[in-house]
């Protein structure tokens, strides 16, 4: 019994954690992109360190080394690329951009609802009154 709860709270967990590793638009999967880009550079660098070690005690012909560091270079040249990429597509505004849109579907919408001024509360569009406070609807 204690297995099957066990199995359980963990799918629950990896059912809540899902839409944090969804690759979309929002400023969520722009950070964590960002995030990994970072890391990937880190992981580069480390490797190039450690390939010049390498080199230096002898493990590695020169030949070997100046192939491998040149592929590590590039590697490191695009993940900077791509990092100064998305650092200059203006971050910020994206995010607020995504905000401004959550909720939103793309395609045509119509308006169904209208919101009181007084007490917010929502009204149908052909509503003269609201429905809470009375309040009259323009």
């Amino acid at each position: 019994m204690s297995i099957l709860a066990y199995l359980l709270g963990a799918s629950l967990l990896v059912w809540s954690m899902m839409p944090l590793f969804k690759k979309d638009s929002s400023w969520i999967s722009l950070y964590m992109e960002l995030e990994e880009l970072e890391d990937r550079k880190q992981r580069v660098y480390g490797n190039i360190a450690d390939l010049e070690f390498d080199y230096a005690m002898g493990r590695l012909s020169e030949s070997d080394f100046t192939e491998v560091r040149q592929s590590f270079m590039n590697d490191a040249g695009r993940v900077i690329q791509k990092l100064e990429e998305q650092r200059s597509a203006d971050l910020e505004e994206r995010v607020k951009q995504d905000i401004k849109n959550i909720g939103k579907k793309s395609g045509s919408k119509k308006i169904k609802h209208q919101f009181c001024g007084k007490c917010g509360s929502e009204n149908s569009l052909d509503a003269k009154f609201c429905t809470k406070c009375g309040e009259g609807l323009s």
